[in-house]
């Protein structure tokens, strides 16, 4: 008895300190024993654009795993599986055969039609579970700036990426028990159920972009077209906010589809808007004339020696695109023609450290800290290793590297009287429980007056009119930009002859911008100037732009009406002059009977400019009345106007050139009725 009863109390001693003393310890070593957990992708937010239109989303579809233990024909189980999923079935047949393991993945997030054939087939071991799955329902629209999840649902580019902390989530877990043959037979969740998750599943934050999905059609869809006309090797569309920095498109050509993003090589995943640098072209003068009237170094309607076509520095001699002579012309004349000698000479007018300056100042050379991976700052060298050609060269757009954002970014600049605003994508964020933190970056530094703001605006606006971007008008809008035609640099120095980057930039309505628009498209065959190729595109975009923002169109000017064209101007008819303003009645050699200039001429005079008598001006003088009159000058000579073919009192079409002859003093007073001007 008392043998007995010492071991009860050795047999009870144990008992208490297994149930009670290392219960803990023994619960984690079976727990290890006899479960296996799987951690299952998070679901991750939704990626919506600016007005709730969804980008990306979360669903759920079915993944194949299967039991090791449980398969009784590995060969044939993986024989039936391997068309279905399509894996190499030597391949699955090597993962069905691993004893030693209890849960292996056979396919992740298969089609409905495939999980249907492998329930219907009701395999021994292998099973389906529930998986979250990122889909994009708008196929390849702004691929490049959502980028893209692997496998196991991790942000792997663009906003997916950048974003991963926020969107991703908290996982869920499945439970595999096993009994003591280390057998599975259950999926289990830690309350106990049989769920297969856990619940301390929490779904990610979603984000709400700058985009507008309706805007970035557009944009993809133009820029596609001109990719495809032009044989360019790609393309890029900027569609900026200048007053906040939003974006509302950021479009690249060649695209791809993040729902089968393995599909697409590195070159059409990448964002080229943001990554890709390029040497600009004439876009850039926008910078080198931003910064001369800053400085007060010239003015609006000064004369810019453009040297006939040619500037030598050193043994270098630049010369003029398209074989261009322009002798002098106004700022205005500058960037309507497009002209490098006139933007090369600003340039060095400016100097080496203030255009510097200037150039950083307005963001080059740096990130522009848009909310996207993979941005590229640029390359600009530091003002100490430039060679006597870097000044002359980069104030037309060579001798530097930009990306297209940071282009479109310095026009917003000057769109926004001279504020350079920080580009953004993502307005909102808003987490499960309903927070919402708004985000958008405060305005940036200023980089101009307001006064060269609003004058550079008057000046881009006649590029469009009177110039190199005519293409880019849109009907009903008054539209303000730059292009730009760059060769593009070989590899191993100097210029390709047959490679270029054609570019338009500007903003849109340019009396007050609701929209920067930058497009550029690389290496295009056949047309290869900015004006023909890409001033096209942002008209098109341009007009898409203002009418989904709801932006009117301004009204159209008063036109004559039949009654005033068959007004009796025999008798002083003085009211129906007025009616159609008086600039348009002008002396003429023919006149009707009651002395009035006949309608038509009046009509023409306003269509077609008239030489000015310039005879005595000097030469600023002379450029700066010809300029009023959207003509241009030739000149010959310095000191003060001689002669002028045409003469003076000459119809001519607007944008033509007039040649004047200078000396070193005035003419003296011609005698009455004698006319002065150049045989042709």
């Amino acid at each position: 008895m008392a043998l007995v009863g010492t071991w009860i109390v050795v047999l009870l001693g144990r008992l208490v300190e297994l149930q009670l003393v290392r219960h803990d310890e023994f619960a984690r070593r079976a727990r290890r024993q006899q479960e296996r957990t799987v951690e299952l992708a998070p679901r991750r937010g939704a990626i919506t654009d600016r007005a709730g239109r969804p980008l990306a989303v979360t669903t759920t579809v079915d993944s194949v795993f299967a039991i090791p233990t449980d398969v009784r024909d590995p060969e044939a189980t993986a024989r039936e599986l391997s068309p279905l999923v399509g894996v190499p079935w030597r391949e699955l047949e090597k993962r069905l055969s691993d004893d030693e393991r209890e849960f292996v993945w056979v396919a992740r997030r298969v089609e409905e039609g495939t999980a249907q054939a492998i329930r219907t087939r009701h395999l021994p071991g292998i099973r389906l579970l529930k998986e979250s799955a990122r889909r994009y329902p708008q196929g390849s629209l702004a691929a490049s700036v959502l980028g893209y999840v692997g496998t196991d649902n991790q942000g792997l580019a663009g906003l997916e990426y950048k974003y991963e902390t926020a969107v991703r989530g908290r996982p869920a877990r499945v439970t595999v028990l096993r009994d003591a043959a280390q057998r599975s037979y259950k999926l289990v969740d830690r309350s106990g159920g049989t769920g297969g998750r856990t619940g301390d599943e929490v779904e990610g934050s979603s984000l709400v972009l700058t985009l507008d999905a309706s805007i970035q059609h557009a944009a993809e869809r133009e820029l596609d077209a001109a990719v495809a006309a032009y044989h360019a090797r790609g393309g890029s569309v900027v569609v900026l906010e200048p007053a906040t920095g939003a974006v509302l498109a950021l479009a690249s050509a060649p695209g791809f589809d993040p729902n089968r993003y393995a599909e697409a090589d590195a070159d059409r995943r990448r964002c080229r808007p943001v990554a890709d640098a390029y040497e600009p072209g004439s876009t850039f003068k926008l910078v080198t004339a931003s910064a001369a009237l800053d400085a007060g170094i010239i003015g609006p309607d000064d004369v810019i020696d453009c040297g006939g076509g040619s500037l030598t520095v050193g043994r270098t001699t630049i010369h003029e695109h398209g074989h261009n002579a322009w002798g002098s012309l106004p700022l205005s004349g500058v960037l309507a023609h497009s002209s490098n000698i006139g933007a090369a000479h600003i340039g060095l007018a400016l100097g080496k450290a203030s255009f510097f300056r200037a150039v950083r100042a307005f963001g080059f050379g740096q990130k522009t800290g848009i909310d996207l991976d993979g941005e590229s700052g640029g390359l600009l060298a530091d003002v100490s290793s430039w060679s006597a050609l870097t000044l002359p060269t980069m104030s037309f757009g060579q001798e530097i590297g930009v990306t297209v954002l940071q282009m479109a970014r310095a026009f917003a600049a000057v769109a926004n009287g001279g504020i350079l605003p920080t580009p953004y994508l993502v307005s909102e964020v808003h987490d499960p429980s309903g927070h919402v933190e708004r985000r958008a970056p405060p305005p940036g530094p200023r980089v101009t007056t307001e006064e060269t703001a609003r004058e550079m605006r008057r000046l881009l606006t006649g590029v469009v009119d009177d110039g190199t971007g005519k293409a880019a008008a849109i009907e009903g809008y008054e539209v303000a930009g730059k292009t730009g035609t760059a060769q593009k640099a070989n590899p191993g120095g100097g210029y390709s002859a047959d490679r270029f980057v054609a570019s338009f930039i500007g903003f849109v309505p340019a009396e007050r911008p609701r929209v920067v628009i930058a497009v550029v498209v690389d290496e295009p065959k056949g047309k290869i100037y900015g004006g023909d190729v890409a001033a096209p595109v942002f008209s098109a975009v341009g007009a898409e732009v203002m009418r989904i923002l709801g932006e009117a169109p301004r009204p159209e000017p008063e036109r004559i009406t039949p009654s005033i064209l068959t007004a009796d101007l025999g008798r002083g008819a003085l009211p129906a002059a007025g009616l159609i303003g008086p600039d348009l009645v002008r002396t003429s050699s023919r006149v009707s009977p009651g002395g009035e200039p006949p309608i038509e001429e009046a009509l023409r005079a306003r269509l077609e400019p008239v030489v000015p008598d310039l005879a005595g001006q000097s030469a600023r003088e002379a450029v700066r009345a010809l300029a009023r009159s959207g003509l241009t000058a030739r000149l010959s000579g310095h000191g003060f106007v001689t002669a002028q073919d045409p003469p003076a009192g000459t119809p001519v079409a607007r944008g033509a050139s007039c040649r004047l002859v200078l000396a070193l003093e005035p003419p003296a007073p011609a005698p009455a009725g004698d006319g002065e001007g150049l045989a042709p």
